[in-house]
């Protein structure tokens, strides 16, 4: 099994001081590691290092409304100063989830690694996973009624399944993920479908092909996409579909061979590069999210695009990166999620700008000193010979044309969601889109046992 170690050391670059841009939120004494926008509750929680919120005693969880804080039980493995962190909040079947190797004793109730919230108390959830002295999870996605997770563990009610699963509301059902060498538990830390098929990433090698870090369930089983990924200290720390494609990032490295620096795309077919990605080798974004039509990026780094200073904050839109405004941040960011139509990040920074503004924050500028990189505007790919769509825009039906008989076409939504699937024959077929909302969509075709794919815009 690979070891993963990093040192995080403080930048010491200097960047140019900023007007305003971050407004310090609550007074936590250490790390949020992980945040959850509840619409169900319409509050904010927060997991973490954090023992303490100003004089309130908070032990590594809280809600925030917006205005205040509030406390969810007092947990007996925190120290003075801090807490072994959740790794996981969730929502799931209208009760919230709490998760992580080191969440035991909470109100005198042990959990054994996972807890749900009665109303009033916590108590132990979702048993049945073994193989961890305190099997844990990680990260999780919810798809059709189902929630899939991974983490820490070697079976789940007697599957063995390596660390992938779901639970249904009663039990596990276990994925048969690959099994690894000298007893040991792949490190699987993200999961997310994709164009409808089952994705996981994380720190593991593919003992049999030699690759590593992301994979996918097929119908013939798991197997690495696009070869996995290359380097001794490679792996995935996050991964989010973007306009149709699915995005990962993390600790892996362009010298080592891989398509891009820290982030890349796979489009279904191949993985492509984010622009010029992160200028350097030695940093690591670890977290994404989408809002607004943007991606936007948090770790410890300090530039991207080879030219565009940005301090552990950045966005992609699909043509440029941008950085928000020239605000310097001591320390990294490790978490960020939009709350009431504002962005908050946490992280272990205590100051922005040279100004006090530690561990939680929330974003007040208006993109006005943003500085972002000229737009890249790829030209697109040969066209392959013989294979077209048309008309785009496209209102009732799509035209579809390949040089080989078509088996199959399906249409994807930006997300990344099936909304067609239609069977051919010949080389010529039309594709109904009339029901389809006005938007961008993409196709892939399987015609003569290959592969094609292209887009258009439903008018």
């Amino acid at each position: 099994m690979k070891i993963l170690a990093f040192l995080f050391a403080l930048w010491t670059i200097t960047f140019p001081l900023s007007s305003q841009n971050w407004i310090q939120v609550g007074d936590l004494n250490n790390t949020p590691r992980v945040m959850l926008n509840d619409t169900v509750s319409g509050l904010l929680y927060l997991a973490g290092n954090f023992r303490f919120n100003g004089v309130d005693t908070v032990d590594g969880f809280c809600a925030y409304d917006g205005a205040t804080f509030t406390s969810f039980g007092r947990r007996f493995d925190c120290v003075s100063f801090g807490c072994d962190p959740a790794f996981m909040i969730a929502r799931y079947q209208e009760q919230l989830y709490l998760s992580g190797p080191g969440l035991t004793i909470i109100d005198g109730v042990d959990v054994k690694g996972i807890a749900r919230w009665d109303g009033t108390q916590w108590e132990p959830a979702m048993p049945g996973l073994a193989g961890n002295e305190t099997p844990y999870l990680d990260g999780y996605c919810i798809h059709q009624g189902l929630f899939y997770s991974v983490g820490s563990f070697r079976t789940a009610d007697g599957d063995t399944c390596n660390s992938v699963a779901y639970w249904d509301g009663q039990k596990w059902t276990g994925l048969g993920f690959i099994p690894y060498p000298d007893n040991g538990l792949p490190r699987v830390s993200r999961v997310i479908f994709y164009q409808d098929q089952l994705y996981v990433a994380g720190n593991f090698s593919w003992e049999v092909s030699g690759g590593q870090d992301i994979a996918r369930l097929t119908n013939t089983g798991w197997e690495l996409v696009g070869g996995g990924l290359y380097g001794g200290l490679a792996n995935v720390m996050d991964m989010e579909v973007y306009n149709g494609e699915l995005y990962i990032c993390g600790s892996f490295r362009s010298s080592d061979g891989n398509v891009g620096n820290k982030i890349m795309r796979w489009n279904g077919q191949k993985w492509l590069k984010v622009g010029d990605g992160f200028c350097a080798q030695n940093i690591i974004p670890t977290e994404m999210m989408v809002y607004n039509d943007k991606l936007y990026v948090v770790g410890i780094f300090d530039c991207v695009n080879n030219n565009i200073l940005a301090s552990n904050i950045a966005s992609w839109d699909g043509e440029r990166w941008c950085n928000l405004g020239d605000s310097y941040f001591n320390n990294t960011i490790s978490c960020i999620t939009e709350y009431k139509g504002e962005i908050y990040v946490g992280g272990g920074f205590t100051e922005v700008d040279g100004q006090p503004c530690s561990y939680f924050a929330k974003y007040i500028g208006d993109h006005s000193t943003d500085t972002c990189s000229a737009p890249i505007s790829a030209a697109p790919e040969p066209a392959k010979e013989g294979f077209s769509l048309w008309p785009n825009p496209a209102t009732d039906l799509l035209q579809v044309q390949a040089p080989a008989p078509i088996e199959s076409v399906w249409v994807f939504d930006a997300l990344g969601r099936e909304l067609l699937r239609e069977q051919g024959s010949g080389e010529r077929m039309s594709v109904p889109v009339g029901n389809l909302a006005p938007g961008l969509y993409f196709v892939v075709v399987r015609a003569g046992g290959e592969i094609w794919g292209g887009k258009f815009v439903k008018g």
